[in-house]
This record gives C-alpha cells, structure tokens and sequence, in this order.
C-alpha cells in the first residue's frame, strides 16, 4: 500500500465519527445528518469489515433510487430511522478495520453505498476481486447491488478513468443492457426508436450502441428539451432530435419508446401520438423525477398503445449472466464500455465537491435539474 493511501486511512480513522446524509422519504428536498460513533474493528463481528467511503458520484439516477425508494427497496439497503431515507450512489471505499481473513485494511472496494462516511460490510463469496455483502438485512435485495470489487486486486481497473467509472458505469450498464434487450426482440420490428431525455448520460449510452450497430434499420430519435437541444445534436448519435413540444412531429412508422425522463406528460404525448404504431414501450429512469405520476411499474393501461412496461436492469444482468456466463459477460460489457469511454472523453467534465456544505449544494442542483448535460458530479463527505 502507498503512502498516500497509508496517510488518508490514519487520517480517516483520526476523524472519529460517523456522519450520514439522509432525507425524508416523503419529501426529498427535506434532508438532516446523522451523527454517532464510526464503527471500526473493536465493535464488528468476526468476518466483518469497515469501510471508510472516500468518494462517490451523484447523479439524476440516484433521485430516481429516492424517489422510487418504497417501489424497488432501495431505501431498504441502508436502513434509516423513522421516516428517513438513505440514497444509495456508487462509489469507492478504503478498508480502515477488518476481522475477516481474506479482506485486509488498506485495500480498495467499489461498490454500492450510502451517503455517509462509513459502512460496516459482511463479505462472502469472495472469488478472486468479487464479493457480495451478506450483513444480513441485504439477503433478500436484488443480489446485483449486493456486488463489490477489490479494484487493487482487478488488473482491469483503470485508476485513471476512476471518476469516469463512477459516474458512467451504473448508468451504461443499464444502457448496455436495454441495448441487449432490444437486441433479442429484433427491436420488435421498429422502423425509429425514440429515447426521452436524449441529453441524459444513459440515453446517450443506449444511441451510441445503437448507432453502432451494422446495417441498422431503424431511425434512433432523441426527444429533449429546447435548452439542451443543441447539445444532444452536437453528440452526434441521434439521428434526429425532436423537442418535447414537437412531439407531434413524428411519424406513424412502427417505433418503440424507451422512456428515461419518466415525465408523465412526455409519455402521454408520445402514446397520444404513436397509438397502435408503438411496438413497445419500456420505463427506464426518471430523470424528470418529479414530473412523474402513479406507481413507476405500473401498467399504464389507460395510455393509447401497449402498456409501458418496467424494465429493471438487475434482472436483465442475472438473466445475461446464466446466458452468457460471467466472464463472457464481464468482457462485452467491458468492450461497450471502453468504446463509450473514448466517445464521452471530449466533452464529459467532472467536477468535485467536497464536504457538507458541497453535497448539499449538489443534491439541491442534481434535484432541481441545474446540473448541465456535459457535467457530472464526484462527491466526497471525508477524506478522498
């Protein structure tokens, strides 16, 4: 282990305590603090671990995690008093207390976590830079959240794409896979694929590997708004790009809708519109959070056209990975990946914000939809 890293795991230690952000479930623009003791290596149980969380991003994805929170479990991962919530993001943390034999202090895990300082982790299943976290509340969770990588032990991990990966990766993967999805079913014979939210990193992820696919059939259509218009056409994988208000415009050609935005009237316009000649309609995300109505996997009945069906990425990986197997899984998510890494390359900026007064100030910009098309955010409470 370096130096530096040996200085920022005495340094977290040093800091003491524990400090979580939280919000209420029922009203994400109300947040507090959480305050105790941070758990180290005196107060776990045998096999545990403490992890000291450095840094994480925030993005439109996880208000989706809050909002759909009673939904899809999410809040059940990291569990809050009363009527609290905790956000999970993804992000990276160093061992500063360990009693398992396999995990030692000092190393480095990617993974799911809260918004918080530290974690208390039960790994099992370690198999080579893999482990799940079996403390055990998390056992009847999506499995695929429960995953973590010892990055020091992953001779495929890139230290110098680290802030690209954390605030990219989850939001490819579901683009990869909704990719995949659209794959098998021959994209249900559409002749345009129409994805809400174009400017949203995951809406750019699904059109550029839909743009590469060869000897493609169908028009790939962004629908955004007038003020990142402009943006979305100058990232060149769209064939063309359609504002809200023109959602009229379109075609009676065969299409299928993935709608990432969420926006209950976007998505009454676009089956208004389409009718019959919609193929499919899927939900993905909620990038416009809280212009959403009713219950996000509900079946949408009264909507012109077949009902929006839920697609929700962990079962889409489980189902791939009996498929495929893991590793030929692992390597095509990984080829995808390093292609998108090269396209958002030019124009992605990240920026970083630290300490409360920062996260704050990023949780009230990411809700409010201030944060521009070509910025993303890495956030560190403690030490980074």
């Amino acid at each position: 282990m370096d130096f530096d890293r040996t200085a920022k795991i005495a340094a977290v230690r040093a800091a003491g305590g524990f400090s979580g952000f939280r919000v209420a479930k029922d009203n994400l623009r109300q947040w507090s603090w959480h305050e105790r003791d941070a758990p180290d290596s005196t107060r776990i149980a045998a096999g545990q671990i403490v992890v000291a969380i450095t840094k994480f991003a925030f993005t439109a994805n996880n208000v989706s995690y809050a909002r759909l929170g009673d939904q899809i479990a999410y809040w059940r991962f990291f569990p809050a008093e009363d009527n609290w919530g905790c956000i999970p993001v993804w992000g990276l943390g160093d061992v500063v207390g360990s009693r398992h034999p396999e995990v030692h202090e000092g190393e480095r895990i990617y993974g799911y976590f809260p918004m918080a300082t530290h974690l208390p982790m039960q790994p099992d299943g370690l198999r080579g830079t893999r482990f799940v976290d079996a403390t055990a509340h998390r056992n009847v969770l999506p499995p695929t959240y429960n995953e973590y990588v010892l990055v020091n032990r992953d001779g495929s991990y890139e230290r110098t794409h680290e802030d690209a990966h954390l605030v990219l990766r989850p939001l490819f993967s579901l683009s990869f896979f909704c990719s995949e999805f659209l794959k098998d079913a021959r994209f249900f014979g559409a002749r345009q694929i129409i994805i809400s939210s174009a400017s949203s990193k995951t809406a750019l992820g699904l059109a550029f590997l839909l743009a590469r696919i060869p000897t493609r059939e169908f028009e790939i259509i962004g629908l955004t708004s007038g003020a990142n218009a402009d943006f979305v056409r100058r990232r060149g994988v769209y064939d063309r790009v359609v504002g809200y208000d023109a959602i009229s415009s379109l075609s009676d050609a065969p299409a299928v809708f993935i709608d990432i935005a969420g926006d209950s009237k976007v998505q009454a316009a676009v089956h208004g519109r389409m009718g019959n000649a919609l193929q499919h309609s899927a939900r993905v995300g909620l990038t416009h959070w809280d212009a959403f109505a009713g219950a996000f996997g509900s079946a949408g009945a009264e909507l012109p056209g077949p009902a929006p069906t839920l697609f929700f990425t962990p079962d889409h990986i489980i189902a791939r990975r009996k498929e495929w197997g893991a590793d030929l899984l692992r390597a095509r998510l990984a080829e995808a990946w390093h292609g998108f890494l090269g396209y958002v390359g030019p124009w992605l900026v990240v920026e970083h914000s630290t300490g409360r007064d920062g996260l704050e100030r990023i949780y009230r910009d990411v809700l409010d939809g201030r944060t521009a098309p070509e910025k993303a955010h890495v956030l560190s409470i403690g030490a980074s």
